[in-house]
């Protein structure tokens, strides 16, 4: 009598009605929402401030030619051209580089102009970017040709300058 007994509350157990747990409960699918958001909300920045310092690095690059030119030129000349009556242009015809009046030496897909400035105090490259949280933001990278060598240095102006967060880290 007691085999029968199992047996039957077994059968019971097993009545297609009363199967066990499948699928998942709505605060298990609302934890995953949650997690799913939290990744989203720290990761969305993050990509962001990676693809806005990958657009500065297209703007140094496009800056390598000038700042070759620059250096041969003061190598061979003892130093750059007579900045105070010469405009930006004048001075990138004496170094043998090529621009365009808008553009000015380069511009790339995120760089809307590359040019010299004549500045006789701060010589040095300017590097106007376009897009997004870019747009009319500058880079400076100044020559110092005082030491009869010439140092580059990257700084971005108070004014109009891109924000420190995208710097490479020698800029900042």
């Amino acid at each position: 009598m007691q085999c029968a007994t199992l047996a039957h509350r077994s059968v019971q157990r097993s009545r297609p009605g009363r199967s066990a747990h499948q699928g998942f409960t709505l605060i298990e699918m609302m934890l995953v929402v949650a997690i799913i958001g939290i990744l989203a909300a720290v990761s969305i920045p993050a990509y962001r401030n990676y693809v806005a310092r990958a657009k500065i690095s297209e703007g140094l690059m496009l800056a390598q030619p000038l700042r070759r030119a620059v250096v041969e030129y003061v190598s061979i000349n003892g130093g750059l051209p007579d900045v105070e009556n010469n405009t930006w242009n004048v001075v990138l015809d004496a170094l043998g580089v090529n621009y365009d009046g808008e553009s000015g030496a380069a511009s790339g897909a995120y760089v809307k102009r590359l040019w010299w400035n004549n500045n006789a105090d701060h010589p040095g490259i300017r590097i106007k970017y376009q897009g997004g949280a870019l747009e009319d933001r500058l880079l400076y990278l100044q020559a110092d040709i005082s030491s009869g060598t010439i140092s580059w240095k990257c700084t971005a102006p108070s004014a109009k300058g891109v924000p420190v967060r995208y710097l490479p880290p020698d800029c900042r």
